[in-house]
């Protein structure tokens, strides 16, 4: 018993130390993305907060398998290098008791990552798509700003010189990009923003239009008395949710909705058994640490983070082949998404059956 809570407690350090800068280093790269839209999107430091706090959620289950994997391995390999496995294995230490807090430790992580995939990461992907969807709105609901470009919509980008309650407006210039294979530009005198729930209405007086063909070799030029652009806008707040931010109940419809395509039912059935078969990772990669970092004892950390980096690599790479050939139609969900911790538990037992032969036990 004092055996594993010491092992325990080894393995605990080395994945907290792990799972936080994993974290630190997933989140700075996630905001290098999000952050100048955030910005852009005028959000508030308590907008940051909320928005940080789903990306966290949404990036823990990526972290902990990683997490796990490597604390495990350095914890072992510290143990090896100090010569500690060899003092267990002379007090009468049978190596498969080292396995006892490992298999521990990996149940309680696989659980923890169960709880997220299921629970909480479509809440956190809700929570940040709705809190940019939000921001979006807000802004519009603002009015538009005097002399600064705006893309509130795709494909147009707008600049007034004299804004008046906050959607009439004076000499305003459109870059328009809306139209397939052609670019223009638009001129009006005067003009207003009509914001309904589910449509925005662009309402151009006295101007005139330029546009042109991707190369150029086709031109139309027109003036107008009125003009009118609907835009698609949703302010009354309901969406229809991506397949991330559903829940399994949700998915299990689409999956057995018959009109849909195949290829689309196929994805929401993959999207429902990906919830279950990731969390495995977190449950196998550990009991390749035991070994591993028993036998890089003297190779110093950077190498054990490098290959520990390596196998959670090649994990993802065979659960993101699986992830395809499931919603191609390839193998069956439970299959396609199974077989890599399959392959994995395989490479676990014999480099656990290496480690034990060498121990001579």
């Amino acid at each position: 018993m004092l055996t594993t809570r010491y092992l325990l407690r080894e393995i605990l350090t080395n994945f907290l130390a792990v799972v936080l800068l994993t974290l630190f280093l997933l989140y700075i790269t996630r905001m290098a993305n999000f952050g100048p839209d955030l910005f852009a999107l005028q959000a508030t430091a308590r907008d940051f907060a909320l928005f940080s706090l789903d990306l966290a959620v949404f990036l823990l289950p990526f972290a902990l398998p990683l997490a796990a994997l490597l604390g495990v391995l350095l914890a072992f390999m510290r143990l090896a290098h100090d010569q500690e496995l060899l003092a267990f294995s002379a007090l009468g230490v049978s190596p498969w008791r080292l396995y006892r807090p490992v298999a521990w430790f990996a149940l309680c992580i696989f659980v923890l990552t169960l709880i997220l995939n299921i629970f909480l990461l479509p809440r956190a992907k809700r929570g940040m798509r709705d809190l940019l969807y939000f921001l979006s709105a807000r802004r519009i609901e603002r009015g538009l700003p005097e002399r600064t470009p705006v893309d509130w919509f795709p494909g147009l980008v707008f600049y007034a010189e004299k804004v008046r309650k906050k959607f009439r407006f004076r000499e305003v210039y459109i870059l328009d990009e809306t139209r397939p294979g052609k670019r223009g530009f638009l001129y009006a005198r005067e003009g207003k923003l009509v914001l309904r729930d589910r449509e925005a209405e662009l309402i151009l007086d006295q101007g005139e239009g330029h546009y042109f063909s991707r190369d150029f070799r086709e031109a139309e030029n027109f003036y107008f008395g009125e003009y009118r652009y609907r835009l698609p806008l949703n302010l009354a707040g309901a969406r229809e949710l991506k397949r991330g931010e559903m829940g399994l109940s949700a998915l299990l419809a689409r999956a057995r909705d018959r009109r849909l395509p195949p290829h689309k039912r196929r994805k929401y059935l993959t999207e429902f058994y990906q919830r279950f078969f990731y969390p495995l990772s977190a449950l196998v990669l550990p009991f390749l640490g035991l070994p591993l970092g028993a036998r890089l004892k003297s190779s110093g950390r950077g190498l054990a983070l490098a290959a520990g980096l390596g196998l959670y690599l090649c994990y993802y790479l065979l659960f993101s082949l699986g992830t395809g050939f499931s919603e191609s139609g390839y193998f069956p969900p439970p299959l396609a998404l199974g077989l890599p911790s399959i392959l994995m538990g395989a490479v676990a037992v014999l480099a656990g059956w290496d480690f034990l032969r060498r121990e001579g036990r």
